[in-house]
């Protein structure tokens, strides 16, 4: 009997499932639909990052019913915006979108410019909400500069959009230490602290999520990965990114702070000083990290 030849598969990714398989995750739990009002929606960080990777999540089924509300400085409306994001997409996404999956995006689009003003803001997240249904959460997303964050905040509470809400707030979290204790008091006369999460998008990247995996579960390195045994850490980044668009920010934050007190500490943190987290789940590892660096 002749043997037929095997018919190749296309790859897959994590990301991606079988076509004729769902996502596992929406087996297992039922996530809340969400409205993500994402600040600084025309900046470098959301262009390069932020856009496409809502867009994977979403066209991978990862992620929940999603609505996106985008405000930045620059005046647009909902149309200039889905032509900005898809650009973003097409120029830095990992995953390029095929025309199907483009109009299951662009669809949770919306685009509010700040200088409409909170009520606009609230009249945009609330369409979003009745589009998405009950039991909606809300996510707010802040890429922007530290010196935009406290009108930011201002602003989500003039709009009365901090109920029930979340919020991301990139790095760098202030200018400076006095900066930064003072940003933390004004955010917590409108945020409870559980509402509150602090992000250095660059620990997302894969190579840095795995250090702890690297590290812990490998039986040749975890008995000597500690201070008896390494003399130093070198960390290369081979930049070939210039100022693009990022002059302004640069201009008053500069690159030592941009990359090394922020990146590649905490990288340097992860794989020396991190101890063994009591599980893999969020709160475990953050509360483990945060008894390390004291």
């Amino acid at each position: 009997m002749t043997e037929q030849p095997a018919v190749p598969q296309p790859p897959q990714t994590i990301s991606y499932p079988a076509e004729s398989r769902s996502s596992s995750r929406h087996a297992q739990e039922r996530i809340d639909p969400h409205v993500i009002v994402l600040f600084g929606a025309c900046g470098d960080l959301a262009r390069r990052k932020l856009l496409p990777g809502m867009a994977h999540l979403v066209v991978s089924e990862l992620a929940p019913d999603i609505r996106i509300v985008g405000t930045s400085l620059e005046g647009m409306g909902d149309v200039e915006f889905r032509e900005f994001a898809r650009t973003a997409i097409e120029e830095f996404g990992t995953h390029k979108l095929t025309a199907e999956q483009w109009d299951k995006f662009d669809d949770n689009l919306a685009y509010v410019p700040q200088s409409a003003g909170p009520d606009a803001l609230a009249a945009a997240v609330a369409q979003a909400e009745r589009q998405l249904g009950s039991d909606v959460r809300r996510l707010h997303y802040l890429s922007v500069p530290p010196k935009a964050a406290l009108p930011v905040i201002e602003m989500l509470r003039d709009a009365d959009l901090v109920a029930g809400s979340r919020v991301v707030m990139e790095k760098p979290f202030g200018t400076d230490p006095a900066s930064a204790i003072n940003l933390n008091a004004a955010v917590h006369e409108t945020f409870d602290e559980a509402q509150v999460f602090r992000i250095d998008h660059f620990l997302g990247k894969e190579a840095a999520q795995n250090i702890l995996a690297f590290r812990f579960a490998n039986g040749l390195f975890e008995p000597i990965w500690n201070r008896n045994f390494i003399d130093h850490i070198q960390i290369d980044i081979p930049e070939t990114l210039g100022l693009d668009q990022r002059a302004n920010f640069y201009e008053s934050t500069g690159a030592y702070k941009d990359m090394v007190v922020t990146h590649l500490f905490q990288c340097s943190r992860s794989s020396r000083w991190s101890r063994r987290p009591r599980s893999s789940r969020g709160r475990s590892r953050r509360r483990r990290t945060r008894s390390s660096a004291r």
